[in-house]
Formats: structure tokens, sequence, C-alpha cells
């Protein structure tokens, strides 16, 4: 059955707040650099993770419209932290792909982020930052799959700057 929307809406601050720390995150300097905005470097990330891939991949797998990404793609290319090369399976797409550089600074950056993120939850143990991390996981990817399934995409208000 599932839970109520009531109790769903308990979630709702809780989101929020977090989603604000984005900012936070930005004013701390806990971004690639100033030529490379915030998203972008969400991006870059993922494609450090997922390894080479075209851009409806990473479209598709972070919700949000292939312009989107191409957009973000553009200024990490002109940054030099990403590469694209012609797919040979289909010479019109592109593969993406990190540098050397890109890959250093999403390490660099990541390094940051677990530290600061430490040190805010100081007074946490070990096992309750990993069952944080496991329900926010198993959410986003319920949420996540939801969305794509019945096409809430275009609804959904999961674009670039309202996520």
């Amino acid at each position: 059955m599932g839970p109520t929307p009531e109790t769903c809406g308990e979630l709702l601050r809780p989101l929020r707040a977090l989603m604000g720390l984005k900012q936070v995150v930005m004013q701390r300097g806990l971004q690639l650099s100033d030529q490379v905005p915030y998203a972008a470097a969400g991006l870059l990330t993922e494609l450090v993770h997922r390894g080479e891939c075209r851009v409806s991949d990473l479209a598709h797998h972070r919700i949000v419209d292939a312009s989107v990404v191409s957009r973000q793609v553009n200024q990490l290319e002109q940054a030099g932290l990403i590469t694209r090369r012609p797919d040979p399976a289909d010479k019109r797409v592109s593969l993406l792909r990190a540098t050397a550089d890109g890959e250093q600074v999403v390490t660099d950056l990541e390094r940051k982020k677990q530290e600061w993120i430490s040190e805010a939850l100081v007074d946490w143990d070990d096992s309750r930052v990993r069952e944080l991390a496991r329900l926010l996981g198993d959410a986003m990817s319920d949420i996540r799959r939801h969305t794509i399934e019945n096409g809430d995409l275009s609804d959904s208000g999961m674009r670039e700057g309202t996520r």
C-alpha cells in the first residue's frame, strides 16, 4: 500500500533544508571553480563515477532534458575537464569522458565534501551515517524509477535548478 501522503509530507521540510545546503556548499568553496557552475560539477562527478557515456545516458539518469546536459557538457569541455569522441557504433553520437584534470578535480571536491560532512556530523557514528545513506539511496531509487515509469519528467519539477 505504501505510506500516506501526509506521512510523506513529513519528508518535505528536511528535504528542502537538505537541498538548501547546496547554497552553503557553494559559499564554502566546495565547488569546482568560478568558471564551472555547481550543476556542471554534479555532471562531472557523475561522469567520473559512471565512466564514458553518451549525453542521452546522462540526461536519462539525471532525469533532465538532454539540452540541460548539453549546456553543462559544453562548460566542462571548455574548462578542459571532459573530452568527447565519436561513438564507434554511431558516428552521429559522441561519447563523453572525464579528462585526468576532471578526475582530479572530482577527487579533490569529493574529499572536501566528505570532510565538511564529517565535521558537521561529529556526534554521529559510522553506522548511523551508513543507515541514512542507505535510506536516502533507497528513496531516490524509488522516486527516480516512479518518475521515469510514469513519464512525470515534464511535470515533476525534477529539472535543473529545482532538485
